[in-house]
């Protein structure tokens, strides 16, 4: 096989793998660099919490805490308790509904229910990034192959462009053709930004690869034939809970200094656990202890070459452990590699246009490229505006969040295929890149009509998101205004 062939070959793949995922691809990359600011997300969406910096859980907190997970336990809901972090300062009771974790907020200092309104929160973002909204083993599956399908790309991408790399870095030529604009802005924003993609397209599919490669034959896990597990008559008993003061300070001491985050009870035992954002090795590591006595059963330390290697995989994945500085170059890092798969998109469409774009086929994917690349941010926004205007004691609100969030973005997609297959797509583009332009420049002004209190009390959060929506917004304008220019 000739040099040439091989390139030909490799921009096949590149060119197809990388479209075809991309369709998908950008909506996992978009999601998850939201669900890096996940918590300061769900703050943003609860303003009724108060800003409680630095707030450690007093003994009566506690105390109330472990009765509520001990209620909610004897009415048979597995609930658990998340301790206070650098990032959320409160006390949560959490159990899991089949999507998200949900729960009760308590006030770290005395222990009482906070009412916040319900939300989905940051945590949907987290959810639709790694299983597409509650997909379950199929949907974890699907991402993992689409991961699979963006380091073949990637891995095409370089050999196609090796040679030439570098010129075409050096001469960014945004004034000649307009593919050729396109091409070195999708080159610029891959290469610079590879490393993160390889490394979050790597670990990602690591993280999960035991949701699709399970270490139990897949025989035993489908047997019919064996006999059902006998449930027993009456649940077991609960046994009282100790203070929980000394046994988290005993816990830290054990896990070699490191900070608590959160606690698992079972019936006659609980188990306090390692906090994610205590370093770059996530673990399960965790002591237990006897109950109602409190005594020391056990410490559970993973140690060895092969799990530290798969702890720090998924430390650097989930980043948990950064600093607010680091999580911003997370974000910014996810932002370019989403802009690097939207622009490869574009391209695609841009050099088969002449022959192709009188067939219906082409003119459907670009109606799912509108809907991808500027609907989700006009359903993303939404989302957003939804936790603002539905009734905060509404019952059932995050839900509906959700569901605005997934009927705006059908619209979107619906009005994408539309304007593509009747009329110009270039309508299509502009039309909801100003449906973006106005939700986003309209954020920090629904922000701050709905509770300044909030505002003034969490001004760092709510300065960045509103701020980000509105930058968000003007790009938005800026490029629907020089494409109604090219147009005229």
């Amino acid at each position: 096989m000739t040099r040439e062939t091989l390139r030909t070959r490799m921009g096949w793949l590149h060119a197809w793998v990388g479209f075809v995922c991309g369709l998908a691809l950008v909506c996992i990359f978009a999601t998850g660099t939201l669900a890096v600011f996940d918590t300061e997300i769900t703050r943003w969406m609860q303003p009724e919490i108060p800003a409680l910096a630095n707030a450690q859980p007093t003994d009566i907190a506690l105390d109330r805490a472990s009765r509520m997970v001990r209620d909610q336990q004897a009415r048979g809901m597995p609930a658990f308790l998340v301790l206070p972090s650098a990032r959320s300062s409160v006390l949560e009771i959490l159990h899991y509904d089949g999507h998200e974790f949900v729960g009760d907020i308590l006030d770290p200092r005395t222990g009482a229910t906070i009412p916040a309104r319900a939300t989905a929160g940051g945590k949907f973002f987290y959810d639709f990034h790694y299983s597409l909204r509650g997909g379950g083993v199929i949907g974890v599956g699907l991402v993992n192959v689409l991961g699979t399908g963006l380091l073949v790309a990637v891995g095409a991408g370089i050999v196609i462009h090796l040679r030439a790399l570098l010129p075409d870095l050096v001469m960014l030529r945004l004034s000649v053709s307009r593919i050729r604009s396109w091409l070195d802005a999708h080159l610029l924003a891959g290469v610079l930004f590879l490393p993160f993609t390889v490394m979050m397209g790597y670990t990602g599919v690591l993280v999960h690869a035991d949701r699709i490669l399970p270490a139990t034959p897949l025989a035993t896990i489908f047997r019919h034939d064996a006999a059902p597990a006998r449930l027993p008559a009456s649940p077991p008993a609960l046994s009282p809970v100790p203070p929980l003061r000394p046994l988290l300070e005993t816990a830290r001491l054990r896990l070699g200094g490191r900070d608590c985050g959160f606690i698992l009870f079972s019936p006659d035992r609980l188990g306090i656990f390692a906090s994610d954002a205590s370093s770059p090795f996530m673990t399960r590591d965790h002591v237990d202890f006897g109950l109602p006595d409190g005594r020391v059963l056990g410490t559970t330390i993973t140690r060895g070459p092969v799990a530290t290697t798969l702890q720090l995989m998924h430390g650097l994945h989930y980043a948990r452990f950064l600093p607010l500085s680091l999580r911003w170059l997370y974000f910014l890092s996810g932002l370019c590699s989403t802009a690097a798969i939207a622009s490869g998109m574009v391209l695609f469409l841009m050099k088969r246009r002449r022959k192709s774009g009188h067939r219906a086929a082409f003119r459907i994917a670009e109606g799912l490229c509108i809907a991808t690349i500027t609907g989700l941010p006009v359903g993303i926004l939404s989302f957003l505006w939804g936790n603002r205007l539905l009734p905060a004691t509404l019952t059932g609100r995050e839900m509906l969040e959700i569901d605005v969030f997934f009927f705006i973005w059908a619209v979107c997609g619906l009005h994408g295929i539309i304007r593509s297959c009747t009329t110009s797509p270039l309508s299509g583009w502009r039309e909801q890149l100003v449906a973006t332009a106005a939700l986003g420049c309209g954020l920090p002004l629904l922000d701050a009509v709905g509770d300044a209190t909030a505002w003034r009390q969490w001004s760092g959060i709510h300065a960045g998101i509103d701020g980000m929506g509105a930058l968000f917004g003007v790009v938005a304008a800026c490029v629907a205004r020089h494409m109604k220019d090219r147009a005229a």
